[in-house]
């Protein structure tokens, strides 16, 4: 299994190789050496012609692919809360895994998602409580982000037309191919996302965004409402 971490204007600030320490960072060739600097570990240059997350991302399921790989796991580099909820009290109370505990739940819920014959997992990516079930930990037919995302590599690829909002496309397409996708209710990965430098947020634009959710409400009609918020204003629901 890799776990790959995708940065870009972040070095000294990427923060998801706490969680996972043997994770791969795949960052712009003209990055790394910045990036090594300031202590990351495992860097993959990211060849100068690969532009943009979605292009990125296949050529991480391609390089996993050539390596005889069949799990990859990919997590943004930016989690700001991750864990779980325990409940059966009145306030309930967050718990944090260790690193080695995350890579124990990744491996039962790959083998979980292989069982199923599905080709997708994620977790959820708010940490509030009321966000969370523990009592449903599975939903078959819900959004994923790739904010923390699991792969069958070689069975799966990011439609590169979508320059964002690629995770979104690629679970409607998988639950239209498959009929589901492994969404777990009971642990959380949340991100800073739009808050931070670096990332996405270098090249996203209000056209880029709006462009993309256009496309997907004409490729996936009756599939997508807006949903915007005052921390992003470019957030959609998926009506599954």
């Amino acid at each position: 299994m890799i776990v790959a971490i995708p940065s870009k204007g972040r070095a000294g600030r990427s923060r998801a190789q706490a969680i996972f320490p043997a994770a791969r960072i795949y960052v712009p060739e003209l990055e790394a050496s910045a990036y090594r600097a300031r202590g990351a570990r495992n860097v993959v240059e990211v060849p100068d012609r690969i532009r943009g997350i979605t292009a990125t991302r296949n050529f991480i399921l391609d390089a996993a692919e050539a390596e005889g790989e069949t799990r990859l796991l990919f997590v943004d580099d930016d989690p700001i809360d991750c864990g779980f909820w325990t409940l059966g009290t009145s306030s309930g109370q967050k718990e944090r895994l260790t690193s080695a505990e995350w890579i124990r739940e990744v491996g039962v819920l790959f083998g979980l998602m292989e069982e199923l014959g599905l080709r997708a997992f994620g977790v959820h990516t708010q940490s509030a409580k009321r966000s969370v079930y523990p009592y449903h930990p599975f939903r078959f037919r819900s959004y994923l982000t790739a904010s923390f995302l699991g792969l069958a590599v070689g069975r799966v690829r990011f439609d590169e037309a979508f320059e964002v909002k690629e995770d979104y496309e690629l679970v409607l397409r998988l639950l239209e191919e498959d009929g589901a996708v492994l969404s777990v209710q009971y642990l959380f990965w949340e991100n800073e996302h739009l808050r931070g430098p670096g990332g996405c947020s270098d090249y996203r634009t209000e056209e880029l965004e709006e462009d993309a959710i256009q496309r997907l409400i004409e490729k996936y009609p009756g599939r997508i409402r807006r949903a915007a918020r005052a921390r992003n204003p470019f957030a959609i629901e998926l009506d599954l």
